[in-house]
C-alpha cells in the first residue's frame, strides 16, 4: 500500500475513534439536558405554573383595585410643591397647573405629607387660577384660622376626588363643627349680654345700697333730703334720735305737767282747809255765794 494510503487509513482511524468518543458525550450531554429539560417541565408543571398563575391573579386583581381606586379616588398628583398664598383666607399655590388639564372650577382634595410618608386629609379646595405650572386655590369649607396655622408648606398630595362615604362623612363633621361654632358663638353673645346685665345689676345694687347706708354714689348737698344723702339707715336713725328726743321733751313736760298739777291740787287742799278754818257766817255778815 501506499504511504499516502497508510496516512490516510490512519487519519481516518484516528477520527472514527474520536467521533466515537465525541458522540459517545454528545450522547451523554444529550441525556443530561434531556433529564434537566423534563426535570424543569415538571418543576415547571408542579411549582413554578401553580405560582406563576396565582402572581398573574394577583397582578389582575390589584389592576381591578387600581381601577377602582381611580373611580373611588380619582387622577392622584403626587409630589405637588405646596405653599400658602394667603393666610386670612386659606389660599394656597401649587406648582402645577393647565398642562394637568386642571382648571377653574375643578375641585381639588389635598392631602399633607409627612417626612415619615404619612398624609393628613387638609380638605377639599377649588380652583381660582390656572396656568402652565402654577394654580391657586381656595378652601371650599369656612376655614378658620387655627386650620391654616397647622399647614405645612412642602410636598402634598392632590387628588381629584374621595369616595362619597368619606366625603359624607366629612361633610357631617363640617356641619356639626359649624354647629358647635355658631352654638358657642352664640353662647358667647349671650354670655356677653349677661355680663352687661350683670354689671348694671351690681351697679343698682350699689346705689341701692348707698341709698340704705350711704355712700359715695349719693349727692351731698345740703339742700337734698338727708334719705338721699346720707342713706335711708342714717336719715331713719337721724329721725329716730330726733323722736327721741322729742319723747324725751315730752316725758320732761309731762313730769312738770304732772308737778305742776300736784302743786295745784296741793294748793286747792290748802285753800279748802282754810276755808274750813274760816268762823262760820253770822246774820249780820252773810256771803252771798253766786253760781257761776
Amino acid at each position: 500500500m501506499h504511504i499516502l494510503g497508510k496516512l490516510l487509513a490512519v487519519c481516518v482511524l484516528i477520527c472514527a475513534v474520536t467521533a466515537a468518543v465525541f458522540t459517545s458525550k454528545l450522547v451523554q450531554v444529550r441525556n443530561s439536558w434531556t433529564s434537566k429539560a423534563t426535570g424543569f417541565k415538571k418543576r415547571y408543571s408542579k411549582d413554578l405554573q401553580p405560582n406563576l398563575e396565582k402572581l398573574e391573579a394577583e397582578v389582575e386583581l390589584r389592576k381591578n383595585e387600581l381601577i377602582r381606586s381611580q373611580d373611588l379616588w380619582g387622577r392622584a398628583l403626587n409630589g405637588v410643591q405646596t405653599n400658602l398664598a394667603n393666610a386670612a383666607d386659606g389660599s394656597l399655590n401649587i406648582n402645577v397647573g393647565s398642562e394637568l388639564e386642571i382648571h377653574p372650577g375643578l375641585v381639588l382634595h389635598g392631602f399633607e405629607v409627612a417626612e415619615d410618608g404619612k398624609s393628613t386629609y387638609r380638605g377639599s379646595f377649588l380652583v381660582t387660577d390656572a396656568a402652565n405650572g402654577n394654580t391657586t386655590l381656595k378652601p371650599n369649607w369656612r376655614v378658620k384660622a387655627d386650620d391654616v396655622k397647622k399647614w405645612q408648606p412642602g410636598v402634598w398630595r392632590w387628588r381629584t376626588s374621595i369616595p362619597s362615604g368619606h366625603q359624607e362623612n366629612i361633610d357631617k363633621q363640617l356641619l356639626t363643627i359649624v354647629k358647635y361654632e355658631e352654638t358657642l358663638a352664640d353662647r358667647r353673645r349671650t354670655l356677653a349680654a349677661q355680663k352687661v346685665l350683670l354689671e348694671q345689676a351690681n351697679d343698682s345694687l350699689k346705689l341701692r345700697e348707698a341709698e340704705l347706708i350711704g355712700g359715695d354714689m349719693l349727692a351731698k348737698s345740703a339742700s337734698v333730703d338727708p334719705e338721699f344723702r346720707d342713706g335711708l339707715v342714717s336719715a331713719v336713725e337721724q329721725t329716730e334720735e330726733t323722736r327721741n328726743q322729742k319723747l324725751q321733751q315730752i316725758d320732761e313736760l309731762r313730769r312738770k305737767v304732772r308737778e305742776v298739777q300736784a302743786d295745784i291740787e296741793r294748793l286747792l287742799a290748802e285753800n279748802q282747809d282754810l276755808v274750813r278754818k274760816l268762823p262760820a257766817p253770822t246774820a249780820d255778815n252773810k256771803l252771798t255765794l253766786k253760781k257761776k
